[in-house]
């Protein structure tokens, strides 16, 4: 680790230790001083609401009856305005985008497990940036439930990057009672390919020679052959969480531990002409491309809360996340970056790369190539790519009780590393080997450090809440690239960016079922590493960094009714987005470069609704419609944006509607899943005028928990699930190959999942 990042390792611990101590203190002085009825009454104290709810969660009763086809965020396609690009229990993808919330794409959206951020601090995004497109950051049987923000909200519940809102993922806790789960399931896709899993979870419940320790512990395998042809993805996940209550069950600590290896080989999109002509499971043979990739990700987060005292209680969280990403990929050179009259997917950097980028010969040996494997094409026909990131770092809060206002004061310090490199040579495994087959050698780095004040006022005998917050931060990037084909000189270049981040909301409740809400706020995403990697290598002196953070202003109104007969809201809210990034790839140099292009304007609404029903049935529904566009002319490196023009890869409208049935042991649930068409991008990124069009999928789960007496079981349950009833074919992804000015272009599309039939049983002991 460099200077600075023991400098910033230190302070966390320094401010770790230091709210340790004085919780300690002040919770042993009450504790001390306190009989059972003050014990009671801080029992009693009930945690304040934020001025926007989540729009929309996932509760436990949905993650327990996934379908085996799903995974962590497949879960969440059922949201108003979420629309879902990852496929299968291996989360896998053909392009950097693995979902979109609003409008906004999951790299402008924050991802937090237990409130800390999971996102890849150098490119944004809970996974997927970066071609790093078949790793699992957790399973669905490693959460207990997900919330969804959408826009900005207060201070404490905003994350990393989170322009167009916050995802939460909330873990499985240990129960009180112990017991033994074993599940195993399996299923299959219409045409080709399916999957199967096991999954065993152990509860200690809760010991109380240890004062109420308790600990649970998982572990599952799956094995996935996807829907296209020569894709799959083996999925061994560990899970381990402990709590340990103590000061009479006023604190608690926490530990919380996922680890999950995946050896996946991912799709590639493809030609629609040859998807058209050989079936929508269709993907290159293995002879002519293939994609391949082993990943690792490890979240451990050691926390601690505490109701300090009768007006205080404080939280502290010690995490650390490691992702690792090593993927192979092959471009048979006999096809020379051409099959069927269509280009090679571009990210394999493929055989014809070297020649395709001229003169920038840097360190690529044509004459060892040829000598070792017979051409300098057939030099280049594996192409390995490394994409390691790290951080480790502290979060705390404390929240103080006070006479009709609850004052939340906080702060996140973090030190992210990134390790990134590539190169190509003529067979599997591929040596990296500086000055002969090396693209590029990078270490990149990243301080964060935010510190965050917010009230909830109380009013009118709390019919009217006001919730005045700000936020400040402080982020420091650095990159040290060392030469290499696509870079010249090697050389180092560091960017520090602050801003502050206000906020502002309120809520009425004219009468109890009732709530009138309304919010402002603005949050900023610092520029990825792009921003600093693409000015270092044409001189022996980098350039000057010039990409600003992009951010957004976002307003939120709406109405919530909530009582016995049911739910319902009506929300709208306007994001105006100023200093958007754009990202451009050049094919003589390799680099991609980041810039700052225009602004845009993302508006909408959305509407929802819950109902009971008769004979235990209930019905849910949601619609939610999103206007993104360009408000200035510009003129960028991939081309010419006029306002008015679509936001690429933007749903028009999201809607879904759902029955449900529960009765004793039954459970079963019909819902149906609308996605309205989209405008899709150049190659370069500039909107084109074509449009992925609308589709809708149904699906079907139900299942039957039996519960015997006076057996070794507590329960079992079968659960039979149909997803995509109809077998809708449907375009979940696309872009145009090429640019605005180039002639001859064609769509590249990711199909989405057909019909799935599939089966689990679980027993518990």
């Amino acid at each position: 680790m460099d200077i600075k990042g023991k400098g910033i390792l230190r302070d966390a611990i320094r401010v770790a230790i230091g709210c340790v101590v004085m919780g300690a203190a002040i919770s042993t002085a009450y504790a001390q001083d306190s009989d059972s009825g003050a014990v009671t009454q801080v029992k009693k104290v009930v945690e304040t609401v934020p001025p926007e709810k989540a729009v929309a969660t996932v509760n436990k009763t949905k993650v327990e009856h996934a379908s085996p086809s799903s995974n962590l965020l497949s879960i969440l396609k059922n949201i108003p305005g979420f629309n879902v690009l990852s496929s299968g229990p291996g989360n896998l993808l053909s392009s950097d985008t693995a979902f979109t919330l609003n409008g906004f794409s999951s790299s402008q959206v924050g991802a937090t497990f237990d409130g800390v951020p999971i996102i890849n601090t150098f490119l944004g995004g809970v996974y997927g940036q970066g071609d790093d497109h078949a790793v699992t950051p957790m399973t669905t049987g490693q959460i207990a439930g997900v919330q969804v923000y959408s826009g900005a909200n207060t201070p404490q519940q905003n994350s990393m990057n989170s322009l167009g809102g916050t995802i939460n993922f909330s873990p499985k806790l240990p129960a009180k009672a112990s017991g033994l789960d074993i599940g195993v399931s399996g299923g299959a896709y219409a045409r080709h390919g399916g999957t199967n899993s096991v999954h065993v979870e152990a509860n200690s419940g809760s010991i109380k020679s240890l004062d109420g320790f308790r600990v649970l512990a998982r572990y599952g395998h799956t094995n996935e052959a996807g829907f296209q042809q020569h894709v799959y993805a083996h999925l061994d996940s560990y899970y381990l969480a402990a709590l340990q209550p103590f000061n009479d069950g006023l604190s608690k600590l926490s530990l919380i531990l996922i680890h999950n290896d995946e050896k996946a080989r991912m799709p590639d999109t493809i030609p629609l002409a040859l998807i058209e002509q050989y079936g929508r499971n269709y993907q290159y043979p293995r002879g002519v491309v293939d994609n391949w990739v082993q990943s690792h990700a490890t979240h451990m987060i050691l926390g601690v809360k505490s109701l300090l005292n009768p007006i205080a209680v404080g939280s502290l969280k010690f995490f650390y996340n490691d992702t690792q990403n090593d993927r192979t990929a092959y471009a048979n050179a006999v096809y020379n970056n051409s099959y069927m009259g269509y280009a090679l997917p571009t990210t394999l950097k493929s055989s014809s790369a070297l020649d395709g980028y001229g003169s920038n010969f840097n360190v690529y040996n044509n004459a060892l190539a040829t000598q070792m494997f017979g051409s300098a094409h057939a030099g280049t026909q594996y192409q390995r790519y490394i994409d390691n990131y790290n951080n480790v770092g502290s979060k705390a809060h404390i929240t103080l009780l006070l006479p009709s206002n609850t004052v939340t004061l906080g702060s996140m310090i973090l030190h992210a590393k990134d390790y990134s490199t590539e190169g190509w040579y003529g067979s599997s495994p591929v040596p990296m080997i500086m000055g002969y087959n090396d693209a590029w050698l990078e270490h990149d780095g990243k301080d964060y450090w935010d510190g965050y004040a917010q009230d909830d006022i109380s009013l009118m005998g709390g019919r009217l809440h006001i919730y005045p917050g700000v936020k400040y931060v402080h982020v420091s990037m650095f990159s040290e690239d060392a030469q290499g084909y696509y870079y010249s000189y090697s050389g180092a270049v560091g960017k520090t960016f602050t801003w502050a981040e206000p906020s502002l909301g309120a809520t009425f409740s004219p009468i109890k079922p009732v709530e009138i809400y309304a919010n402002y706020g603005r949050t900023y995403k610092a520029p990825n590493i792009s921003a600093l990697y693409s000015v270092i290598g044409s001189s022996p002196i980098p350039s000057p960094v010039t990409v600003e953070p992009e951010y957004v202003d976002s307003v939120d109104a709406g109405i919530r009714y909530s009582s016995s007969f049911g739910k319902a809201s009506i929300a709208v809210f306007d994001r105006i987005f100023n200093k958007v990034f754009s990202y451009s790839y050049s094919n003589v140099t390799g680099v991609t470069t980041e810039y700052n292009s225009g602004t845009a304007d993302y508006k909408g609404f959305t509407l929802a609704a819950e109902k009971p029903l008769f004979d235990h049935f209930s019905i849910d529904g949601n619609y939610g419609y999103t206007d993104a566009k360009y408000t200035k002319d510009f003129k960028g490196n991939n081309g010419t944006v006029k306002a008015g023009m679509w936001r690429p890869d933007v749903p028009v409208y999201t809607a879904n509607l759902g029955v449900s049935y529960r009765r004793a042991g039954w459970y079963a649930n019909l819902s149906s899943h609308f996605v309205g068409r989209q405008y899709i991008a150049y190659q370069s990124g500039a909107t084109s005028n074509v449009t992925i069009p609308s589709y809708s999928v149904i699906d079907l789960t139900a299942s039957y928990t039996w519960q015997p007496h006076g057996s070794y079981f507590k329960k079992i349950k079968l659960s039979a699930y149909l997803d995509n009833v109809a077998d809708t074919q449907y375009i979940a992804y696309a872009y145009v190959h090429g640019s605005q000015t180039s002639g001859g272009n064609y769509e590249l599309v990711q199909e989405g999942a057909p019909r799935f039939m599939g089966v689990a049983l679980n027993a518990s002991f």
